[in-house]
């Protein structure tokens, strides 16, 4: 006999099951991942900036920056469907586009690997894509499997973390807590060196003098090589990060995003901290 919880779960997926769209635009990286992960990949008529990155989409038009769409550039593609992280925005725009008839599903962000499951299985419903949902939530659940394996050895030994975002103009911020890299850092299994502020804050090198880094990892669209990049940081060049040249590059959309492949980014991270 079904429990009664499984028996709400049924009912309210049965409600807000949708019809499978023909043309779908989706706003923000993790978004569209799981949207292609569905097989949907082909119903997607447009993206937003943070999404061009897919083999898939890199010839889609493009809407726009994640929190500064527009309504005109979206409804000219005729959705029928846009589906956008919790960040898209502005509000206006997502309430003109209702306005003129079109679904918007917006999808809550988090900062943990179980809200990954939580974005599927909302995508999936309003797709019509549930038992794909379910088969995507599978092969996720093994990667955060291989990344909790990755991190149980060495449990106690956490190495010293800063992660490094480049701004607009290629201004270098590191980032604190109530951060998605905050919580990538920990997932990985380290420790960030900058938990004693909140958001991203400009580099200084009294960042560097209380809390040293072990690694820095940095967005792979950072120029330059990793010499020059730690040359540019304040205070860096002298940490055992610095000393070592020890530099990891990251995917932004797949490591900070929280999408299909974030548990697979944060175990490469993870296997590289952990280097002699």
């Amino acid at each position: 006999m079904l429990r009664p919880a499984t028996i709400l779960a049924v009912l309210l997926t049965a409600l807000t099951a949708r019809a499978e769209p023909a043309r779908i635009v989706t706003a923000g990286a993790a978004v569209t991942e799981i949207v292609s992960g569905l097989g949907l990949g082909p119903q997607i008529v447009a993206v937003d900036t943070s999404s061009k990155h897919l083999e898939e989409t890199r010839d889609k038009p493009d809407v726009g920056y994640v929190r500064m769409l527009g309504a005109e550039g979206i409804l000219s593609q005729k959705p029928d469907l846009v589906l956008v992280s919790g960040e898209a925005g502005p509000p206006p725009v997502l309430e003109q586009i209702k306005a003129a008839g079109v679904d918007v599903v917006v999808i809550p962000n988090g900062y943990s690997l179980d809200n990954i499951d939580d974005k599927i299985r909302a995508i999936a419903a309003a797709t019509d894509r549930v038992e794909d949902g379910e088969k995507l939530i599978t092969r996720v659940e093994a990667d955060v499997q291989a990344l909790r394996a990755a991190t149980a050895a060495n449990e106690g030994e956490r190495p010293r973390v800063v992660f490094l975002l480049a701004r607009h103009g290629g201004n270098l911020m590191a980032a604190g807590t109530e951060t998605a890299a905050h919580a990538m850092i920990e997932a990985s299994g380290g420790r960030n060196v900058c938990a004693s502020f909140t958001g991203y804050q400009p580099l200084s090198a009294e960042i560097f003098a209380a809390a040293t880094p072990d690694f820095v990892i940095v967005s792979q669209s950072v120029g330059g090589d990793d010499t020059e990049l730690l040359a540019r940081v304040p205070g860096l060049g002298t940490t055992p990060a610095g000393r070592q040249l020890r530099v990891i590059r990251v995917d932004d959309a797949a490591f900070l995003g929280f999408g299909p492949r974030t548990p697979s980014a944060a175990t490469e991270v993870a296997l590289a901290l952990r280097q002699p």
